[in-house]
């Protein structure tokens, strides 16, 4: 592609988790090394759980108590196995945060298609419900910080998706249109409705979209494209200029 190829569109703002990064399968691997840890007694001896003993831990993260990232999941199964010590979950608390961002890698093609998307003339940033510290170092752990003009954290704005002041919030501050930017993201309910409501163009990421967000018999196209694989994206650019 060269550059006049997207002149009239502006912006691309994307999702993070599981829309740059496999973020559910660093937090499997996270979930099973706690449960290591748990089982043998000491970080130091811990072996590998069984096989898909980490959805044991996940499923807390999944029944909305408390938030996706909450630490209180963890405490809540440690105190359901009778587990639980303030040592032993302050220690599994610091293996979650360490294996969740040392297990994630980018997705098949990401790298090579934001080396593409640098040649454009194009603002860059990401939209996420991971507070700014968090952002950050996943971001940093994956090599993509610098990529981004700008980064919209839930801490940064007091709202979380899909709710739409973080979209707001990122049009206002790269001072684009709602016509001139793209949003990419794996959930339906959280990335793309609320970017469609607003006029923004859509690119449901669904290699990402570990679960269904679909409500039950929906069968209506709910996003202007859809990404079997991350560099699919560049064909989505192509796409808007020719229909513009």
């Amino acid at each position: 592609m060269s550059k006049n190829q997207t002149s009239f569109l502006r912006a691309v703002l994307f999702d993070m988790d599981n829309t740059l990064f496999d973020f559910v399968a660093a937090k499997l691997v996270a979930c099973r090394e706690i449960l290591a840890y748990l089982e043998n007694g000491s970080e130091s001896r811990r072996e590998k759980a069984e096989p898909g003993a980490e959805g044991r831990l996940f499923r807390y993260f999944l029944r909305g108590v408390h938030g996706f990232e909450d630490y209180e999941n963890i405490r809540d199964y440690m105190q359901e196995m009778n587990l639980f010590t303030p040592p032993a979950y302050s220690k599994c608390c610091e293996i979650y945060e360490r294996e969740k961002l040392e297990n994630l890698e980018l997705y098949p093609g990401v790298r090579a298609t934001f080396e593409e998307l640098e040649k454009l003339d194009l603002k860059l940033a990401v939209i996420t419900d991971a507070d700014s510290a968090h952002a950050r170092a996943r971001l940093g752990k994956v090599g993509l910080l610098e990529s981004f003009e700008l980064m919209v954290a839930a801490d940064m704005t007091g709202r979380k998706k899909p709710d739409p002041e973080p979209f707001l919030y990122a049009l206002r501050h790269l001072d684009v249109k709602p016509g001139e930017t793209l949003v990419v993201g794996d959930n339906l309910m959280r990335d793309i409705a609320p970017a469609r409501k607003l006029g923004l163009h859509t690119a449901y990421a669904a290699y990402g979209d570990w679960k269904d967000w679909r409500k039950p018999g929906e069968t209506t196209q709910a996003f202007d494209f859809q990404l079997n694989t991350f560099p699919d994206l560049l064909h989505c650019i192509c796409s808007l200029k020719e229909q513009n």
